[in-house]
């Protein structure tokens, strides 16, 4: 059971974007997103199930030719090239919450492209949740959390009741705690790899709850049995990833990745969504509070880094060309890991991609100084 839930659950996690267009029954009841800060509750309650676009090692002509080069990662270049392609066509609807500049351009050419006709589209929703500490800031995200309910309604052909949203919460919840079960065996002497945990946190946005719960609960069972890992420990930070890549560049090299800031496994587990008030209240405070996007702000950040920073032996900084945003950080991480004396190294390549020649000799020559501290220690 333990070593086929670890199956399912990556799978679980990979495989949904790229059927995208295989099957146009399973399509019309998919709703695309295009970073994981949109609530799931209530897609799941208005009978779709949600699809994240990622990163992938594949081409796209047809975004290339319409997209400005370093301007968008990956993931949005995928999304473009399916929506081009007509992968998207069947699919229920497409959010992009509005997370960063990119996304907010990306969801500014997909309107373009059907206005002008060249390609058809499912309905286009921009969700767009603040997360300033503004005092109209919670008014506004709840206004926003129920107008996401509204046209999801609308499109279900029914309407998504505070009862349905009830069910959907004390679901996701449930999955919840078993992504932070399966979250903690990364903590400390960690018992599982970067690249390992990933996928299995990641596919708590595209998995049926009661299903992940299951499965989470089979895949702690399997690594709790195993010895801690005694490599180096890194803290993954920088522009938030959206798979495996680096975390696998890491383990080449004899790191382990036991923690990194992205929405696709910290925002997920978290904590759970308040039962106590009105659900979309709820949904849009949960949402708004733990979603790691371009408009956390610095403050938050800056705690939720020093306070991982406290448990790793190194820190890896992801900067590829497209970030607009997380580089202005660079400077209070550098402070972090000076005052903890800590050290780091910048990856400059594509995350989606396979690690530069650079980015591996920058891993090797970061671990290799971990590696050289803790001999000096103990000697």
């Amino acid at each position: 059971m333990s070593t086929t839930a670890l199956a399912e659950l990556t799978a679980d996690f990979e495989q949904p974007f790229e059927a995208l267009g295989r099957d146009a029954v399973q399509d019309q009841s998919t709703v695309v997103i295009s970073w994981p800060s949109v609530p799931i509750e209530i897609i799941r309650a208005a009978g779709f199930r949600p699809v994240l676009a990622r990163g992938l090692p594949l081409p796209t002509p047809a975004a290339d030719a319409v997209l400005e080069p370093g301007l968008f990662p990956s993931r949005l270049r995928q999304l473009v090239e399916a929506a081009l392609t007509g992968r998207l066509k069947n699919i229920a609807a497409l959010i992009v919450p509005r997370t960063s500049d990119s996304d907010y351009k990306c969801f500014l050419y997909l309107r373009e492209f059907e206005r002008l006709g060249d390609v058809r589209l499912p309905p286009v929703l921009l969700f767009d949740l603040l997360q300033s500490a503004g005092p109209e800031v919670p008014a506004y995200d709840r206004a926003r959390t129920a107008a996401l309910r509204e046209r999801l309604s609308a499109l279900a052909g029914r309407q998504i009741s505070h009862d349905d949203l009830a069910v959907e919460i004390a679901a996701t919840n449930a999955a919840r705690a078993a992504a932070r079960r399966l979250g903690a065996l990364r903590r400390g002497e960690p018992r599982v790899t970067g690249s390992e945990a990933f996928p299995l946190l990641a596919a708590f946005w595209q998995c049926a709850p009661e299903r992940y719960a299951a499965l989470a609960a089979a895949a702690v069972d399997a690594f709790a049995a195993r010895s801690p890992l005694t490599g180096p420990r890194v803290l993954l930070v920088g522009a938030p990833v959206d798979g495996t890549g680096l975390h696998r560049a890491i383990g080449s090299k004899g790191g382990t990745v036991s923690a990194e800031s992205s929405a696709f496994t910290s925002a997920g587990a978290g904590e759970d969504v308040s039962a106590a008030v009105d659900p979309i209240t709820a949904l849009a405070d949960k949402y708004r509070r733990d979603s790691i996007t371009a408009r956390l702000p610095v403050a938050v950040l800056e705690r939720r880094i020093e306070d991982a920073v406290a448990a790793v032996d190194a820190v890896a900084v992801s900067l590829p060309p497209d970030d607009a945003s997380f580089g202005f950080d660079y400077p209070r991480l550098c402070e972090f890991a000076a005052r903890r004396s800590i050290p780091h190294a910048v990856l400059k390549g594509e995350p989606a991609l396979p690690a530069t020649a650079a980015d591996l000799e920058r891993i090797a020559t970061l671990l290799a100084g971990v590696v050289d501290r803790r001999e000096a220690r103990v000697g």
